[in-house]
């Protein structure tokens, strides 16, 4: 019986030792943005608000793909057609699932912006820092197989600062 308790214990912690720690949980608040292609990077190094949340097995994104603030509605209750078509050009957002391995991402989206996303993929290389986290979107994959323009031209990067 104790040597069984022992291997029971034992067991655990080793279960305990092998599993890895998700770096990537948390609230993050975006700091800046990098396109890069090989060539050239793009970048805004103030980046307009964005937060990226991740828990243990579900994510959110929303951030503001600018380097200038959202414009406001005139009247916030009543916005024109443009300021509804120019609101909804100025923000980016998914949220689901995600799994990890020491260096990579991947997020497959419940919800998103664009409609027909659901279920798309988005795949990122990681890199921790202090606090904070390098997040670069290598690779995205829609629903339906098929791949953006973007694909293999050019990489996003996202500098962000853990919040908590």
């Amino acid at each position: 019986m104790k040597n069984l308790i022992l291997l029971s214990c034992l067991l655990f912690v080793s279960g305990k030792a092998n599993a890895q720690e998700n770096v990537l949980k948390g609230s993050w608040k975006m700091k800046g943005i990098h396109w890069k292609t090989a060539y050239t990077t793009y970048s805004i190094h103030k980046a307009e608000p964005g937060i990226f949340f991740f828990t243990d097995k579900s994510y959110a994104i929303m951030w503001t793909p600018s380097d200038r603030p959202r414009v406001p509605f005139k009247v916030l209750s009543k916005p024109t057609d443009e300021e509804l078509m120019a609101g909804f050009r100025s923000v980016v957002f998914n949220a689901g699932s995600y799994t990890y391995t020491d260096s990579t991402a991947t997020a497959t989206a419940f919800i998103a912006k664009v409609p027909g996303f659901e279920g798309g993929r988005q795949f990122y290389r990681y890199h921790l820092k202090g606090e904070v986290l390098s997040l670069t979107m290598f690779d995205e994959t829609y629903p339906d197989g098929t791949k953006p323009e973007w694909f293999g031209r050019y990489v996003t990067e996202f500098v962000l600062e853990r919040i908590d």
